[in-house]
């Protein structure tokens, strides 16, 4: 399998090639980068939480590809139906799965050394995450540690 990053920060591409071994890295706002990559993806993992337009991400799809959207931006996505119908495209849309499938996926995750990039936030400062989610201000990931923000009983 071929690992291509797509981002709106150029500035991420030595982390994602060097640090995260991706095999590519793509600017979404680059055309000149987009459109070279039209048609050469099986698949596309949509992560963003952040309001974004999706039709350049269905462009990179081969025909039959399937993008499967994981990121809950506030805001509806936008998807023209030309850019799903041409090429037999689809759109899926995937949670967290249940309690099975999320135990595999650790079990996978600790017997390959995967871990997660994320910054772990208080309940006090969800407000604030959600903002900079929204700025796409935010590497990768927010975790909330409820636990660590409750005040112990007396």
């Amino acid at each position: 399998m071929k690992i291509t990053v797509i981002s709106t920060s150029p500035e991420k591409r030595g982390e994602a090639l060097d640090r995260l071994g991706a095999d590519a890295f793509l600017v979404s706002r680059d055309e000149g980068e987009m459109k070279a990559a039209a048609g050469t993806m099986d698949g596309v993992i949509d992560t963003v939480s952040a309001g974004h337009p999706v039709a350049p991400l269905l462009e990179l799809l081969k025909p039959r590809g399937q993008m499967v959207v994981v990121g809950a931006p506030s805001k509806p996505l936008e998807v023209p139906a030309l850019a799903i119908v041409a090429g037999g495209k689809r759109v899926a849309g995937s949670g967290g799965g249940g309690v099975a499938e999320c135990q595999a996926m650790l079990e996978f995750a600790g017997e390959h050394g995967i871990v997660a990039d994320v910054e772990v936030v208080g309940m006090d400062y969800v407000n604030t995450a959600i903002e900079r989610l929204e700025r796409n201000d935010v590497r990768y990931r927010f975790v909330v540690d409820v636990a660590g923000s409750m005040a112990p009983v007396a």
